[in-house]
């Protein structure tokens, strides 16, 4: 496998923004991301001119490291994300994505899009991936907490070490909410509350009336739809994808960066829907974000992942970020198997090549060797995928025809936008499948910021079964 080459990134015929580096082969989103990213009003574009611009507009909610290194600010969205600078644009970008409605607009020409640069071929992945292994352990929050990740910052300030020496962790690990004693109440109330419900009534594919019952933040039966559009996106050579029985679960309005949490609920929802093995532990509509910060304090009680409760001072009633270790200890403290692994350079593999190979070889684990199909769907349980300051679930994996390989997540950034929803249970062919499958696509441009990856992968298999 080889990477595309950074020259060979853009494209004649790819639009650009003329205010940062965002390019798309699909005009009218790019004027949709200059509209929405940098209005005339100029908020959203200076603030990485002019971060302390905004800070101080409301600088109580805007926490800022000592070392200037990890500024934080609030999404001008309101979705009530704190967000790093650096990540600033793409996330702006994602909301342009999960606000797209399908108006028939022109199609985009078929270029390489913003998700999808970099070589990856499907059959040389085993020889690939035989000369790289990941280690098992080093797993991060959903910001990182492994050394080798990134150099330290002169200028952090010292961390306190407790009497058996783990480090108590800061704000570039757990985020800007670090150091809180407890969430404010409004928060809490909320995240008891859950998302509201409603009735809706749709035609289905027979012509009969329906009625289904929805959570605001919350999917169902978005594979099928994401394999669909797959399927006529003509740039697309081959589409794996997980069970169709994980759930897009997506944050609250307002609700901040819980989306660890939101990922251990899509594993959950697994689960629950395949009756998988542990299923039981999960009898209601499944866990609460508080539901699921007293399981992690309790598997630290047992003495799963125990040093987390030392780095992170706890996490019962915060808005503390977790990552793979807290999901990791939850499912292990459940008797539910999972493998944990973290992916980094190594040689001349580059981590998210590395990602790309282990992705890949996961879905072909379920596929026949003489299954030639352009759409493939598994019955695999989805991925928990972590980087630096996020983490998403893995539901699927693409190879383009020109070579670049994507994945496909739930991100719970991000909720499911008008034309998705639309396309729910029906057969309406949307005009222009790609724009819609831009929430969904991570790709090189996106990956290759991130020096190490980690995946928490839920063993279809019950303990008994692998020792017999």
């Amino acid at each position: 496998m080889s990477a595309l080459d950074e020259n060979s990134m853009a494209d004649n015929n790819t639009a650009s923004c003329p205010f940062c580096t965002f390019a798309d082969s699909d005009a009218n989103f790019v004027s949709q991301h200059i509209e929405y990213c940098h209005p005339e009003t100029g908020l959203a574009s200076s603030i990485q001119d002019n971060p302390q611009d905004l800070a101080g507009q409301n600088s109580a909610s805007l926490p800022v490291s000592q070392g200037g290194a990890d500024k934080y600010v609030d999404c001008p969205h309101g979705c009530g994300e704190t967000i790093e600078i650096a990540e600033l644009s793409s996330h702006l970008d994602l909301h342009v994505a999960e606000g797209m409605d399908d108006t028939g607009g022109t199609p985009a020409r078929p270029t390489t899009d913003v998700h999808g640069d970099g070589y990856f071929d499907d059959e040389d992945s085993l020889d690939m991936l035989n000369s790289h292994k990941g280690g098992k352990r080093g797993m991060q929050r959903d910001s990182s907490r492994v050394n080798t990740a990134k150099t330290p910052r002169p200028h952090s300030p010292p961390r306190a070490t407790n009497a058996n020496g783990t480090k108590r962790l800061g704000r570039s690990e757990l985020g800007p909410h670090a150091h809180e004693k407890k969430m404010p109440s409004w928060l809490r109330k909320m995240l008891e509350k859950g998302g509201s419900t409603s009735k809706q009534t749709q035609i289905t594919s027979d012509g009969k009336l329906t009625r289904r019952e929805t959570v605001e933040n919350e999917t169902d039966n978005l594979i099928p739809v994401l394999a669909r559009l797959c399927e006529q996106d003509k740039s697309v050579q081959r589409a794996l994808f997980c069970s169709p029985k994980v759930r897009h679960i997506c944050k609250m309005r307002r609700e901040g960066g819980f989306c660890g949490y939101r990922n251990i609920q899509m594993l959950v929802s697994w689960l629950q829907k395949s009756r998988s093995f542990g299923y039981e532990h999960f009898p209601n509509k499944g866990p609460t974000i508080l539901e699921l910060q007293d399981m992690i304090e309790s598997a630290w009680d047992m003495g799963f992942n125990s040093s987390g409760r030392a780095e992170t001072g706890g996490i019962k009633n915060t808005r503390k970020f977790i990552g793979t270790p807290e999901a990791q200890a939850l499912f292990m403290s459940l008797g539910i198997p999972c493998e944990a692994r973290s992916l980094s350079e190594s040689g001349n593999v580059r981590a998210y090549e590395a990602l790309y190979i282990d992705v890949a070889e996961y879905f072909r684990s379920a596929c026949s060797p003489d299954d030639d199909a352009k759409i493939v769907q598994t019955d695999l349980p989805p991925i928990y995928f972590q980087h630096q300051g996020h983490s998403m679930t893995i539901v699927g994996f693409e190879i383009r025809d020109n070579g670049s390989a994507n994945l496909l997540v739930f991100d719970p950034m991000f909720k499911t936008s008008p034309a998705m929803q639309r396309l729910l249970g029906t057969f309406v062919k949307p005009s222009d499948p790609t724009r819609l499958l831009k929430a969904y696509r991570r790709g090189t441009p996106y990956l290759q910021k991130y020096k190490i990856f980690e995946l928490l992968k839920l063993c279809t298999t019950s303990p008994e079964h692998e020792a017999a």
